[in-house]
């Protein structure tokens, strides 16, 4: 059997890219060259979320005390997570205590063992550059921050950082995060993805972002492609800075729940000429203290809509948008039994027909068959000739007047016609959904969709029903000539050359 130093080195990303972690962990063991050439990968991604758990923090500050001491492991960070709830970011006398306990009473880093002497003035001398200014004097509301401060520390060390994705339990906990943040150009060149936020419901509605520089420093990063905002807790955000957002390198923004106005969503496309894909899930709050509100009748007003969408119509190419009930609000149900009229969606998406690189759209049905009766727009009159997947969803449509008898038929019908008529309108159209949530007492629209499967059907069309959770989905693929590519080479990292199995068997790890 051939030994592994006699083996090119530049095989060895191409063997690793078929391991799990658990597999790289034993073959650091096989000998002293695959140890040093193969550990560096063991740190290319750190994730780690906090728990009810001593032993879950004693492994995080294992975990910072390694990359304090061994700056390099640092250096092969490629991306960082940092997941859980609020509370438990926030427990105290978690860390490991020592028999001759340490106190520093500065950066929040009082009683952290695990650091030495030395380590102490680096880690203070590197907050002092990494704040602003307002903070050196260490205020008391920096105590019992230390797993704030020493998760910060660590990852100004990560100079080779690519994405950094942080969950809600920490942003609300974090203090010394926007800071970092705020200076990302100099701490991490490399920096492509940011991800703020896992949509965490926080059920503690007095709870809020301390710092909203948390967001408006990413649209004036040099690096950033993908910004994904997806932070639970909803609060109103508006620019409220002289110096416009601005990023030429942003080609992806995902937005939920964020409560931004129809200017500021403008003002934040126009900032972002580059912008290729956009995803906004809107939740919008709707109950019996805001129902007669104006306060929510401008995110139903599609005007503004198109007005923040045109200034990326000559770049987009994805355009997902959802609309949905926010925590609080009353239920389906609670509104249809109620009273109360849910304030219409006004006007029609009419942007996208203009935008001709436009290829996976994922919309509201509402923004195109309208929300009364007697008005609806064709979809050849809204869509433009180039796209190739389209979904369309239910959001909001059972509070429509149209949603039941012949008038519900009558709106699907005009999809169907569309999809029928594929040739002229979508030439290039290779897959067509409706996504619909399931409610028991309604199935007009339910009946109506499935009525597409008539006119739809045809050689070459593939149709696929599926039920999940709460969900059903309808989708119909159409056949496009095969494209013959060319085979992998065997030294592609996707190449089935190379199986994962014969990899261990050849070094003996199975």
């Amino acid at each position: 059997m051939t030994h592994f130093s006699a083996l090119p080195l530049d095989l060895l990303p191409y063997i690793i890219d078929h391991l799990s972690k658990k597999d790289l962990y034993s073959l650091i063991g096989v000998c002293k060259s695959l140890h040093k050439e193969v550990t560096p990968y063991l740190y290319h991604d750190i994730s780690f979320t906090a728990r009810n758990s001593r032993g879950c923090a004693r492994n995080l500050a294992l975990l910072l005390r390694t990359l304090l001491e061994q700056p390099q492991l640092a250096a092969d960070i490629w991306t960082f997570r940092l997941f859980g709830t609020q509370q438990y970011w926030n427990k105290e006398n978690e860390w490991p205590k020592s028999r001759k306990p340490q106190t520093v009473n500065l950066w929040g880093l009082e009683s952290v063992t695990i650091l030495s002497k030395a380590q102490m003035i680096l880690a203070t001398n590197q907050f002092y550059q990494l704040v602003d200014e307002e903070m050196h004097n260490s205020p008391a509301q920096f105590r019992g921050r230390s797993k704030d401060a020493l998760a910060i520390l660590v990852l100004t060390r990560c100079t080779k950082l690519t994405t950094l994705e942080i969950g809600d339990g920490f942003l609300v906990h974090s203090l010394f995060l926007p800071q970092i943040i705020k200076r990302a150009n100099m701490l991490f060149p490399k920096m492509c993805h940011i991800v703020l936020g896992n949509k965490t419901i926080v059920s503690d509605e007095g709870v809020s972002y301390m710092d909203l520089d948390l967001v408006r420093p990413v649209f004036y990063l040099d690096t950033v492609k993908t910004f994904e905002w997806k932070m639970g807790q909803p609060w109103k955000f508006e620019w409220k800075r002289p110096q416009p957002p601005r990023s030429e390198s942003l080609t992806t923004l995902h937005l939920f729940r964020t409560h931004i106005n129809r200017d500021t969503l403008s003002q934040l496309l126009k900032g972002t000429p580059m912008l290729t894909s956009f995803n906004y899930e809107h939740e919008l709050p709707f109950n019996k203290l805001n129902a007669t509100s104006t306060s929510i009748h401008q995110y139903l007003n599609l005007a503004g809509l198109n007005e923040a969408l045109g200034h990326v119509k000559d770049t987009l190419e994805e355009c997902r948008l959802s609309l949905a009930l926010a925590p609080g609000s009353l239920s389906p149900v609670e509104i249809l039994e109620t009273p109360l009229e849910f304030p219409p969606i006004q006007g029609t998406l009419t942007v996208l027909k203009s935008m001709k690189n436009l290829k996976k759209v994922e919309l509201p049905m509402v923004m195109f068959l309208g929300w009364y009766i007697g008005f609806a727009a064709r979809l050849e009159e809204v869509l433009p000739s180039g796209i190739t997947h389209l979904s369309l969803r239910d959001d909001f449509v059972n509070f429509c007047n149209w949603a039941v008898g012949f008038n519900c038929n009558k709106k699907v019908g005009l999809i169907g016609e569309y999809i029928e008529a594929r040739s002229v309108h979508a030439p290039h159209l290779e897959k067509f959904k409706i996504l619909l949530k399931i409610v028991k007492h309604d199935y007009w629209l339910s009946h109506a969709v499935k009525a597409l499967g008539a006119p739809i059907s045809g050689l070459g069309v593939e149709h696929a029903h599926t039920i999940k959770a709460e969900t059903e989905t309808h989708a119909w693929y159409f056949a496009k000539p095969a494209v013959v590519s060319k085979k992998d080479s065997v030294m592609s990292a996707r190449s089935p050359s190379i199986q994962r199995s014969q990899i261990l068997e050849y070094f003996n790890l199975q």
